[in-house]
């Protein structure tokens, strides 16, 4: 069964690995592949509608969402209030930096005691919410669809680029059954297997593929 994360279909993967498609393992191995793509970008790739996040700001022009590929900005609240959109720019999509218009975000976070009180560590209050679309329809988005009714136009728009960076990721992660040591977890009678999904499995030419779309400003959502 495809997952949204899947950056592959399972002939893709059947047909980069030369295996049948009733391999066992292809399922674990594309969504092992697909996430640890997606773990080195540093943001879930899938695409994701209205999507809310409270964002913390050091008080300057920009914000940073912890989200990258961000599609469009559906609205931004201040302390409750709605902002117009004509007072903030989606500047960066791939970043996920927004910047404001016309003065400055609010300062979110600690202050020091006294008289006079300076701002001091910034952190997520809830004070500002961000509401947006990000990512890509992936083929593992796709596939349901196309299963349910075989007459549908839907179609992936998951970038060239980072779909072969999926498949050169699922070709290194693949081994004989066995000797795999991306392989954290088997159970025989279940035929189940775990694959690792932390970015140090994918390859430096997947990397080099997907390059311009890794984010490099990140911070804890």
């Amino acid at each position: 069964m495809p997952t949204p994360f899947d950056f592959m279909t399972l002939q893709r993967a059947a047909d980069r690995l030369k295996v049948p498609t009733t391999d066992g393992d292809l399922p674990g191995i594309i969504a092992a592949a697909s996430l640890a793509l997606a773990n080195w970008l540093g943001y879930d790739a899938h695409l994701r509608e209205s999507v809310e996040e409270t964002v913390p700001s050091e008080g300057g022009v920009y914000l940073w969402l912890a989200s990258g590929a961000v599609r469009r900005v559906l609205s931004v609240t201040v302390g409750g209030t709605e902002l117009d959109a004509s007072n903030y720019h989606l500047e960066s999509p791939t970043q996920g930096r927004l910047v404001r218009r016309t003065g400055g975000w609010p300062f979110t976070g600690t202050y020091s005691t006294g008289i006079s009180s300076t701002a001091l560590m910034s952190h997520d209050t809830g004070l500002i919410t961000v509401r947006f679309d990000a990512g890509w329809r992936t083929p593992g988005q796709v596939a349901p669809v196309l299963e349910a009714d075989p007459s549908s136009t839907l179609k992936s728009d998951l970038p060239a680029e980072l779909e072969e960076a999926a498949l050169i990721t699922l070709a290194a992660l693949y081994r004989p059954a066995g000797r795999d040591p991306n392989v954290i977890a088997r159970t025989a009678g279940a035929g189940s297997v775990t694959w690792r999904s932390d970015p140090s499995v994918v390859p430096t030419l997947a990397r080099q593929l997907a390059g311009r779309h890794y984010k490099h400003h990140r911070r804890k959502a």
